[in-house]
């Protein structure tokens, strides 16, 4: 807190309220939170996890903004851009758009609520722990009820979209839920053994690499850290199928993983057309004998549905969010680490997997990311190294 040097220097309150507001947990953002991790449950025909981030939004409009700050011109002017572009695209293209942006609506409203403090981080952190302990305990309950035998469905539906939310979703519960080493265990312990039963090649790549990041890369300083982020997503996509395939739990993919290089293919003849806007929004998908298969790299999807410039919006608040917590990761703030590793997985998971740039996961990792680093800075407002224990301090 700043120094008082004269009667009418007083102190900051709203600081000092920011230091401490998630002492208490706000039971509406922990429930609605908690219903996120269910991919495949529905209410009045629309997905109940999106539901439960509409809701989210509408209570954060009610809500007042926490001190000062909020949402910076940089991300808020990229998520308004987003939208904008992909309503254009959608109306040149004369395909149904309206679903598709109302999503990316909510998703910029996400990112909007957590940066300016409008949830509870530690409330949200703890719902996104609840709702997936339950989920991956549902889902080790019921392996083998699925057309995915022997791995994690359940209300995940998809082992490998499931394993998108696991660790995505699972690294920022174990970073903001805790508040001491125990309790971070107790959450970290369930989502690692139902990340490691998703049987997801590239989930548990992700994994990996937010626990590398979290003991070393963050260590790095700026451009080391960008190079070994840049080197973990390179990496997914060129490791040698041979290499993969000798790992006996992956060893009888080869089926899907043909049925996958031959929807990339696709992909590409499908944006070998594409105008500088994309071919709108809801297009990302390809058509193999008579069957539809939405596409197999968010990359490629983004770009279907909004051109090269709605992906590098996508990709700057992504970044933006990341390079935002760089000191306080460094100084040992654990939810500033899990913040920057769930950005991490993101990109990872992009790779493989073609609804994850714009969907739920990747704007709670930017909203959790951008709402930690206003409340770093609120409690250090000179930018002075942390008093003892504040680099510790949790959401």
């Amino acid at each position: 807190m700043k120094k008082i040097d004269s009667p009418w220097d007083l102190p900051d309150k709203r600081i000092e309220r920011a230091a401490v507001a998630d002492r208490e947990i706000r039971i509406t953002d922990f429930l609605l939170f908690a219903l996120i991790p269910l991919r495949s449950t529905e209410a009045a025909g629309l997905p109940l996890n999106e539901l439960a981030t509409g809701l989210l939004v509408v209570l954060a409009l009610a809500r007042p903004q926490r001190a000062r700050g909020g949402l910076p011109p940089p991300a808020a002017a990229a998520c308004i851009a987003l939208v904008a572009l992909l309503s254009f695209s959608g109306l040149a293209n004369h395909v149904d758009w309206t679903r598709r942006v109302g999503h990316v609506a909510i998703y910029a409203g996400l990112i909007w609520a957590g940066a300016s403090g409008r949830f509870s981080l530690r409330s949200a952190g703890l719902g996104l722990g609840t709702g997936l302990i339950a989920v991956i305990g549902y889902g080790i309950a019921t392996i083998g009820a699925s057309a995915y035998d022997g791995r994690l469905t359940g209300f995940l539906a998809d082992p490998n979209a499931g394993a998108y939310f696991i660790v995505t979703l699972g690294t920022l519960a174990v970073g903001f839920a805790g508040r001491d080493r125990l309790q971070t265990i107790l959450v970290a312990v369930p989502i690692i053994a139902g990340q490691v039963m998703s049987f997801s090649r590239t989930g548990l790549l992700a994994m990996t690499y937010a626990i590398v990041w979290a003991a070393a890369g963050r260590r790095l300083g700026l451009w080391g850290g960008i190079a070994l982020v840049v080197g973990l997503v390179w990496l997914v996509d060129n490791i040698p199928e041979n290499l993969v395939e000798s790992i006996p739990a992956f060893s009888n993919r080869s089926g899907s993983d043909e049925l996958r290089d031959r929807i990339i293919a696709a992909e590409r003849r499908s944006l070998a057309d594409i105008p500088w806007y994309g071919h709108g929004p809801g297009t990302a998908s390809v058509s193999l004998q008579d069957r539809s298969f939405f596409f197999h790299n968010s990359f490629l999807a983004v770009r279907q549905e909004g051109g090269w410039i709605a992906l590098g919006l996508v990709l700057f608040l992504l970044a933006y969010s990341f390079l935002r917590l760089g000191r306080w990761s460094r100084l040992g703030d654990l939810p500033s680490i899990a913040a920057q590793a769930a950005l991490i997985s993101v990109p990872v998971m992009a790779v493989t997997l073609g609804e994850v740039l714009l969907d739920t996961p990747a704007a709670i990792a930017i909203a959790f990311a951008l709402g930690r680093a206003h409340e770093m800075r609120l409690a250090n407002p000179e930018w002075k190294a942390p008093a003892p224990g504040l680099g510790r301090l949790r959401a």
